[in-house]
């Protein structure tokens, strides 16, 4: 069955989470460590942008900065080729890096396209 995978920007709350239905399920204090998703997302790029290429060496730090939630559990951590969603070893092209982790009730996820050092890609 063909088909194609069309990416849009994710639509966030100023404070960077993921605007989701299952956020109401979120108690004030949980939703405050819900945040800890995006910045999780977002230090995975800054260390592909400063040139790390190792993704176990990513999803490591993912899950420690996750982990380092006490509100957190999470689901899953996983980075794949993009768009092809293939496993990989060495981020040598976009990727995705999807996260879940559970607050509460509420079960998020989030995800951010991984771009390494030098690349054209927009």
């Amino acid at each position: 069955m063909p088909c194609e995978i069309v990416t849009v920007p994710i639509v966030r709350d100023p404070d960077g989470l993921a605007i989701s239905s299952r956020n109401a399920y979120l108690s004030p204090e949980e939703r405050q460590a819900a945040l800890v998703l995006n910045r999780s997302l977002r230090k995975a790029s800054a260390m592909a942008e400063a040139g790390e290429r190792d993704v176990k060496t990513i999803k490591a730090a993912v899950m420690r900065y996750i982990q380092s939630e006490p509100l957190a559990a999470i689901d899953y951590v996983e980075i794949y080729s993009f768009p092809e969603l293939e496993d990989m070893d060495t981020l040598d092209r976009e990727a995705l890096l999807a996260v879940a982790a559970k607050f509460g009730a509420a079960r998020l996820i989030d995800n951010v396209i991984l771009k390494p050092a030098g690349s054209s890609a927009p």
